[in-house]
């Protein structure tokens, strides 16, 4: 059996490689746009309406593409060089940015249009997910890949949680196109980092197959992989009673908390900071043991905390219930993207992670959920059922799919 490494050895090994720095950095200054746009969206579409619904809405606007495109992203990311894939995608979110930022400026800001470009987010999104996360198993390889990722994570939410509370701020004292200049900064910044990548990394597919015969392959591997199959499912599930409460923030931010776009920019940044503690905690636990009982245990805290976020009180309180709730959702999507990753052959992984992008694109359905609960029921009450279904399906999962504990 191999001697367990330590985690701060894995760390320092992964930074070694200039390309995982460079991947790292890009990711960062990737997730500030992302932590921004999240932020403006989601408060012009409340400020234009006055109504959670309509967030909810948006937000499922900017989600759906990653249920449409999430098998099609995988295929592509086996199939094009996932490096040149990275800089396009990066220039094509500066320019969407920048083009949404002279529209607003123009006094275009209507509610159909704040649809358009969150839809054209949310379809680049859906694209660079499965890529990066591909492409860091690329350098590093599978052996502590949890502990990687968490890694990687880590620079992702740092960027997010300066991106939220940038955009809060420069759109509270600026406006909203201010605000989508200094995203499309970020994305630019990005494309620097993602420029300057040159290994196709230890782990890298040397032979790429047509894009058709990547869809073929891909849904033998989910009819055949029960374990892949099942984390899907599990992962959707989460993804729709767990996430959703993004969609609650920009009502709690304004009646709850009496706060603005700097509210809402605390609170993303809050998210942010959650995903990091996450990040941190799975990079140093090292060599992770069975995942999947972990996973288990997550999603039953994630359920928990939402309860505590539902209950109304001061800023402080809320802020570190966001912490909280965060955390726990990030280190669910750390945890099956490397589940996923492990559960296929090593030519599917970008496809394994384009079918995470599917899972987690049935977030449109969560967000239109939590709307149309908080509209009916309040806020607070929306928050508190979908805790409570969430741990309802940690049960359900635990008794009645005992292989995923042994993950």
């Amino acid at each position: 059996m191999p001697a367990k490494s330590h985690p701060a050895r894995i760390r320092i090994t992964a930074f070694k490689n200039a390309d995982y720095r460079r991947l790292w950095f890009g990711a960062a200054f990737n997730q500030h746009g992302a932590g921004g746009e999240q932020v403006v969206f989601s408060l012009l579409a409340f400020q234009i309406t006055q109504s959670t619904a309509w967030v909810g809405i948006t937000l499922a606007v900017y989600f759906i593409p990653l249920f449409v495109f999430g098998i099609l992203s995988g295929a592509i990311a086996d199939w094009v060089d996932r490096r040149a894939l990275l800089r396009g995608i990066e220039l094509s979110f500066a320019a969407n940015m920048t083009l949404f930022a002279a529209l607003v400026a123009l006094g275009s800001a209507q509610l159909w249009l704040v649809m358009v470009f969150t839809l054209l987010s949310g379809a680049l999104r859906a694209l660079h997910q499965p890529v990066r996360v591909s492409y860091a198993y690329d350098l590093v390889g599978g052996r502590q890949v949890v502990a990687r990722l968490g890694l990687l994570n880590l620079g992702s939410r740092s960027g997010q949680l300066i991106g939220a509370l940038l955009a809060g701020s420069v759109m509270h004292w600026f406006g909203a196109s201010a605000a989508f200049v200094v995203l499309a900064a970020g994305h630019a910044m990005a494309f620097v980092c993602f420029a300057r990548l040159r290994s196709v990394g230890i782990a890298a597919v040397e032979q790429r197959t047509p894009i058709k015969q990547n869809l073929r392959e891909y849904f033998a591997e989910l009819r055949g992989n029960r374990i892949l199959l099942m984390l899907v499912v599990v992962t959707a599930s989460v993804e729709v009673f767990g996430f959703s409460f993004a969609t609650a923030l920009p009502e709690l931010a304004i009646t709850r908390l009496n706060l603005g776009a700097e509210g809402l920019g605390m609170m993303h940044a809050a998210r942010a900071l959650g995903g990091i503690v996450a990040g941190l905690v799975l990079a140093f636990m090292g060599d992770m043991r069975h995942s999947g009982a972990v996973y288990l245990a997550v999603i039953f805290a994630f359920g928990t905390s939402l309860w505590f976020l539902a209950v109304d009180s001061r800023l402080a309180l809320t802020l570190a219930a966001v912490v909280v709730v965060s955390g726990l959702a990030v280190a669910s999507d750390i945890l099956t993207q490397s589940m996923m990753q492990l559960s296929v052959a090593n030519r599917l992984r970008g496809r394994a992670m384009g079918v995470w992008v599917l899972a987690i694109g049935v977030a449109p359905v969560g967000h239109i959920e939590m709307g149309a609960l908080a509209v009916s029921i309040g806020v607070d009450g929306a928050l508190f059922a979908n805790g409570a279904v969430l741990v309802a399906i940690g049960v359900f999962i635990a008794l009645a799919v005992p292989r995923l504990r042994r993950l």
